[in-house]
């Protein structure tokens, strides 16, 4: 889900009959000419509004019948506020692992792997390059940025200013040699100036702060500590870092949990903050990197849920329900039920630590629970909440939260 402007909520629903894609107004009804089904997919991303209530979303098909040459490809979908499909559009990409909408322009980050393994005096397993598309449908691709196997490949993001940042980390190649990580950042140019830098410790993705410039939790694979660095954006010095933080980020070797630490949670206030799949301590730290007064924050249950999309492993393995920041340094978490007689809640954390007044949300149902959360621009929390039903079936509902806690709406958009 993804709020749009004016208090509306895009939601994408995956289906096998082709993926749903809804809007709901600012009651929680739907807006006419909506819901619509994306025919020949069956999942999307996330929906990507843009200023004029249009949307994008990138949608997989590759358990259908191919379409195109190689069954790999994705497909970025355009419909306007009415849900009619925009000429020009879709266009077909290759995967990648970032997008954002600035304007009327779709960015993405497209990569393609050359080579499954990095073998000696193999210098290039894969690239990766800026693809533009415009509001019409014209796309224009940029250079091709050689890109080394390292771990678990990059994780990209893409900022206010269309340029991307990737991070990755590994040893030198040598038995017990310590982890590293190297930070990259492109447009459509390729390979900006400056770049690749290399810094101690498995930096999580990036983040993007005031000003555009790039943070990032770096944490070790021995579980000792982890810091916050800021770098600017020519990426040729750090421009800030915190002290160590005694919280454990990364941890290499575990077949559940991906070993590169989580990207901070930045407001738009400069607050940033730091939290784990590995510990239960939350960190907010102020624009000057300074630990904040009352904090960690220790949530009475745990943000993990069981991972339903790892099958029967996924019940012993964790999946982060992520938390969101809202205005002036209000932090939202998801949490698990506090006992079994009740649902999942939704807790807001105030800038000074503390629990604001009114919260936390409770669902009531047993086994119910928050999966994921978004903060709109007019500071409505929106909350997916899964609910168990007869016959081993499960239903879906939003539900569009008031930052005093009122709730304004439950839609229901899945009711088996």
């Amino acid at each position: 889900m993804a709020p749009g402007p004016d208090g509306t909520l895009f939601v994408s629903i995956p289906s096998s009959g082709g993926s749903v894609l809804a809007l709901f107004d600012r009651s929680g009804g739907l807006r006419p000419g909506w819901p619509i089904v994306v025919k020949n997919s069956t999942s999307c991303g996330r929906p990507l509004p843009a200023d004029d209530g249009s949307v994008r979303v990138i949608c997989n098909g590759t358990d259908l019948p191919v379409y195109d040459n190689d069954p790999s490809n994705v497909r970025a979908f355009a419909f306007d506020a009415g849900g009619r499909s925009i000429a020009g559009w879709p266009v077909t990409l290759r995967p990648g692992s970032a997008e954002r909408v600035i304007g009327g322009q779709m960015t993405v980050v497209e990569e393609q792997i050359l080579t499954d393994t990095a073998d000696v005096g193999v210098t290039t397993s894969h690239v990766a390059w800026m693809t533009t598309v415009a509001a019409d449908g014209t796309t224009r691709s940029g250079t091709k940025v050689p890109l080394v196997e390292r771990c678990c490949g990059e994780e990209w993001a893409i900022g206010s200013d269309g340029i991307a940042n990737g991070s990755a980390f590994g040893g030198d190649g040598t038995e017990g040699s310590p982890e590293v990580s190297w930070i990259t950042s492109m447009d459509r140019s390729g390979l900006r100036s400056g770049w690749p830098v290399r810094i101690d410790g498995i930096a999580s993705g990036p983040a993007f702060g005031p000003g555009g410039q790039i943070a990032m939790t770096v944490g070790s694979a021995n579980r000792t500590s982890s810091r916050v660095l800021v770098f600017n954006r020519d990426g040729k010095a750090v421009s800030a870092r915190s002290a160590q933080l005694p919280i454990m980020t990364a941890e290499s070797g575990v077949d559940c949990i991906v070993g590169a630490p989580k990207p901070p949670i930045i407001a738009h206030d400069g607050t940033t903050f730091v939290f784990s799949e590995l510990d239960t301590a939350i960190f907010a730290l102020d624009p000057t990197l300074q630990q904040m007064p009352g904090w960690p924050f220790e949530p009475p249950s745990p943000l993990e849920r069981p991972d339903p999309s790892r099958g029967e492993e996924g019940l012993n393995c964790a999946s982060l329900a992520l938390p969101a920041a809202g205005p002036v340094g209000t932090l939202y978490l998801p949490l698990q039920p506090r006992n079994s007689k009740v649902g999942g809640n939704l807790v807001a954390v105030g800038p000074d630590g503390r629990v604001r007044g009114g919260w936390p949300v409770e669902l009531t149902r047993p086994g119910s629970e928050f999966w994921s959360i978004a903060v709109g621009s007019d500071a409505t929390i929106y909350a997916l909440a899964i609910e168990p039903e007869a016959g081993g079936a499960s239903s879906a509902s939003i539900l569009a939260i008031e930052p005093d806690s009122t709730v304004r709406y439950t839609a229901t958009i899945i009711d088996p």
